[in-house]
């Protein structure tokens, strides 16, 4: 996994090395010297033009353009902070380090009293960096504009200019960057919509500060972490997982997500149906066991022996929004002893339901939510918009509410336990198909049956299915990839 940073979080991590004993200009200095050899390895150096703001990021620029000078290339820069009657700039409106900085440069350094990319081959910004919570305006939207219309490739210093560093939304305006050097540790914005449209490539760089991090970037590697398959092992070893879900004309429901389950390797995968879809579920999927139950005279017994024999459960996929889900819900709330995924209309149903909301949250085993934007903003009371430009908050703040892990799916999927996060940036549009959703709570209930911890669970399901959709991406293109092919695909990524 990869530290993801929030703005706050990394001015504390500046301020805890420093304190430490690190002064601040020597930490500048690497940030300058690491973006610098980014800069030479990846783009044409023949005349660089730096585009400096006036806080410690300008200063950043600075340092580059110096060092870039001194080792015989051509730098220019373009500041666009408060400048003096002269035109010059106002090292007394530039933060301390940023003045240290232009102090420091000599001759060697061209600084252009307006705007000039002529003969410019590569551009740097660092007119902003992380600290930026207004629109863009003025003569820096003029910039970026201007810049934007020549083509020159730019690298970013820390995040693209009209970035927000925290939520990846645009302030405005953006200057798209061909690389972006994420200095230190990776900030939320290189990975978020939109702004990660802006960054290209991001690099991290280690310039030497104690990042102390609670979020995390997911990555393939860390499938590792799944629990090891012992060659003495009976299909028990593996884990029960109960699905309760697909009710009648919705069977496809439980059927992607017990398929998913046993795909992911789950040794067993019980499905409680309605009798109306016994017929299907024995022809489509034999390798699963049914209990059956009649949806107009239901009896809680059998749904409770199912529950005694699961290691962990899936419940809503595909069952309805009425008040047989709501009996089924809150027996299962009730009486389960292991691992509990609520999923779609379970979901639904727990929206209008303070009752279930209260077993949810008092429950004494895991539970794990799964809802897309338009789920949550039902659960949660929120306008669906202020759910997508705040994931990682709303993530963290729901999940502590509900004493619950929060999977909240979007185009980049955030999993929360209400004291970290875990954010998913594989996986395709491809994948926007009816039935993914039920094959991801397949997957996160098979690792979480087969001991994996709960956060584990969640946040390596939802990094399979991720996977998977990528494998059924290459075999079967995006336009007609269908949820049977994520469970395929789920077959080249656990082997």
């Amino acid at each position: 996994m990869l530290d993801l940073l929030t703005a706050a979080e990394m001015r504390a991590a500046d301020e805890a090395t420093i304190a430490g004993g690190v002064p601040s200009q020597v930490l500048m200095e690497r940030a300058a010297k690491a973006a610098l050899q980014v800069l030479k390895d990846r783009f044409d150096t023949t005349h660089v033009l730096f585009l400096c703001g006036s806080g410690n990021n300008g200063g950043d620029g600075l340092a580059m353009a110096r060092f870039l000078a001194e080792a015989g290339g051509k730098a220019s820069v373009f500041y666009l902070g408060k400048r003096q009657t002269d035109g010059t700039p106002d090292p007394t409106a530039m933060s301390e380090e940023c003045a240290r900085q232009y102090a420091l440069l000599t001759d060697t350094v061209k600084m252009q009293a307006s705007l000039d990319t002529r003969g410019v081959t590569a551009v740097v910004d660092a007119i902003f960096g992380i600290g930026l919570c207004r629109p863009i305006e003025g003569e820096i939207k003029d910039c970026i504009q201007a810049i934007t219309a020549t083509g020159i490739p730019v690298l970013a210093l820390d995040i693209p200019s009209g970035v927000h560093s925290d939520t990846g939304s645009i302030l405005s305006i953006a200057l798209p960057a061909k690389v972006t050097v994420a200095i230190a540790a990776a900030k939320w914005g290189h990975y978020l919509y939109p702004g990660t449209l802006f960054c290209g490539e991001t690099q991290c760089v280690d310039i030497g500060v104690y990042t102390k991090a609670s979020s995390f970037l997911v990555k393939k590697s860390d499938l590792s972490e799944l629990p090891a398959r012992p060659a003495k092992a009976h299909k028990g070893t593996f884990g029960r997982v109960l699905v309760i879900g697909g009710s009648v004309g919705m069977s496809g429901a439980g059927y992607f997500a017990a398929k998913a389950a046993l795909r992911a390797g789950a040794g067993l995968a019980e499905i409680f149906a309605p009798t109306e879809n016994r017929i299907i579920y024995q022809t489509q999927l034999p390798e699963a066991l049914l209990t059956l139950y009649n949806p107009d005279h239901f009896d809680e017994q059998p749904l409770r022996a199912a529950i005694s024999r699961a290691d962990a459960i899936a419940i809503g996929m595909g069952l309805g929004q009425n008040e047989l889900t709501y009996q089924m819900l809150a027996c299962v709330l009730e009486h389960a002893t292991v691992p509990v995924v609520l999923d779609a209309d379970a979901l639904n149903v727990m929206a209008i339901s303070p009752a279930l909301r209260e077993l949810c949250a008092c429950s004494t085993v895991p539970t794990i939510l799964t809802p897309h934007l338009g789920e949550a903003s039902r659960l949660f009371s929120r306008p669906l918009a202020a759910i997508s430009q705040n994931l990682a908050f709303v993530a963290k703040e729901e999940a502590a509410a509900l004493r619950s892990i929060l999977v909240l799916k979007d185009a980049r999927t955030v999993v929360s336990d209400g004291m970290h996060l875990y954010l998913n940036t594989y996986g395709n549009s491809g994948m926007a198909t009816g039935g993914s959703g039920d094959v991801l709570a397949g997957i996160i209930t098979a690792f979480a049956a087969q001991g994996a911890t709960p956060i584990n669970a969640a946040s390596l399901g939802v990094l399979a299915h991720a996977l998977a959709g990528d494998a059924a991406l290459v075999k079967y293109g995006n336009r007609g990839m269908i949820a049977s092919d994520i469970i395929d695909g789920l077959c080249d990524v656990l082997k």
